[in-house]
């Protein structure tokens, strides 16, 4: 136990866990719609509030590289940073694959001890929710980040339908079950603004993404996805006050002057 009240032991599981799944996330992404709905959704927030081309990029829990590798053809510079060796070493061999090792890179490192600033972007995403101390964390980012940076965040949504769902698992509904990381706390649109206030930042950006219900009745209806008209009306949805009750949330904050 750190003397914040963080259990390694804990960080530990979660390390495990993403070094277990690092090759099957990076093998099925591509086919992964609520992978690349998110993610859509995530990068039209830094290309509409980001600093553009030659901006110095923070990519919290970077995973095998996917938002690094579009960061990259977006011109950015900079670091990312993962709990799992195995995913770290994914994203390096992506990015020297498509030429960007000299641009980006990745290595180990924690959320609540970031590489130095002054950094223009910082992504957080599906990384909040695996975190004892979320506004620890994003204090340790405030201070790394440049007067007027961008920082994004995307996390799954209690109030969603998926959230409803884990709720009625979590009190034993029969016929519901839910697998997840070994540290899951699913979030709210209000909880990440709370978080971020106590931090110094304030919304300039909020979507909400993935209005699938669970289960085998929403992974038939999440077919639907595939096709490319449906995706521009979930994003174009995604900044209504539907938003809000998807099951990924994203929202983007600058800091206070």
């Amino acid at each position: 136990m750190t003397g914040d009240g963080r259990s390694d032991d804990k960080l530990d599981d979660v390390r495990a866990y993403y070094d277990r799944i690092a090759p099957r996330l990076r093998a099925v992404e591509q086919e992964n719609w609520h992978l690349q709905s998110r993610m859509s959704c995530v990068l039209a927030t830094i290309d509409h509030h980001g600093p553009g081309p030659g901006g110095r990029v923070l990519d919290v829990g970077c995973g095998g590289g996917f938002l690094l590798e579009e960061l990259a053809r977006r011109g950015y510079t900079g670091v990312g940073i993962d709990l799992s060796p195995e995913s770290v070493e994914i994203a390096n061999t992506r990015l020297a694959d498509i030429g960007a090792g000299d641009q980006l890179r990745a290595e180990v490192g924690s959320a609540y001890e970031p590489p130095e600033g002054p950094f223009d972007l910082v992504c957080l995403t599906d990384v909040l929710e695996h975190l004892e101390d979320p506004r620890g964390c994003l204090r340790a980012l405030r201070e790394q980040m440049a007067p007027g940076a961008l920082l994004v965040i995307s996390t799954p949504n209690r109030r969603s339908l998926p959230g409803a769902r884990r709720w009625l698992a979590e009190r034993g509904v029969p016929g519901i079950h839910l697998s997840l990381a070994p540290i899951d706390n699913w979030q709210t649109w209000i909880d990440l603004e709370s978080h971020a206030a106590a931090a110094g930042m304030v919304p300039v950006s909020k979507r909400g993404i993935f209005f699938r219900p669970g289960g085998k009745v929403g992974s038939q209806i999440g077919r639907v996805y595939r096709y490319d008209r449906v995706r521009d009306l979930e994003r174009r949805a995604s900044g209504t006050p539907l938003g809000r009750f998807g099951f990924y949330i994203v929202l983007g904050f600058r800091p206070l002057p």
